[in-house]
Order: structure tokens, then sequence, then C-alpha cells
């Protein structure tokens, strides 16, 4: 959306695997906040990984928070170690 307005509130990195073979594997972790002007306003936790199958190489919400007029919901929570 052209009117939203957002701003990066943390980023960090992790290796979140013991197998031998995948300890250099690291996800990408950020939270965004996200203002729509007239819509409301939504709480973003994204991950992405180049080096796994199981997280998509471009940011990817895990989770979801939408604040609106009427209060806040969960919309969109991936079930996995990395939400």
């Amino acid at each position: 959306m052209a009117d939203e307005t957002s701003h990066t509130v943390a980023e960090w990195t992790d290796s979140p695997f013991t197998a031998h073979d995948r300890r250099g594997d690291t996800i990408e972790h950020r939270v965004r906040v996200v203002h729509t002007p007239g819509v409301g306003t939504d709480v973003l936790h994204e991950v992405r990984s180049a080096d796994t199958d199981e997280i998509p190489t471009e940011w990817t919400a895990a989770e979801r928070v939408e604040g609106r007029p009427h209060g806040l919901s969960v919309t969109e929570s991936r079930d996995g170690w990395f939400a």
C-alpha cells in the first residue's frame, strides 16, 4: 500500500539448529510496525533464510498482530520453531 508507513523495531540472526550438518544455517528475524492510515497498525515478526528450505528467502510474516479500532487480533501465526 502506498499510504502505509513502517518502522523496523528490531533485527537479529540466530542459528537454532543443533544437527552437525546444519549448525551453520541461520535465520534472520525482524519486527516491524506498519501503519496504514484509516485502517490501523500491524506488528509483524518476519523471518527469512537462504540456508534452509523450511524458511523462504524473502521476508515472510511468521506472526502478525493487527491493531484496529475494535481491538487487537492475531491474524497470522505460522506453526513452527521460528515463530
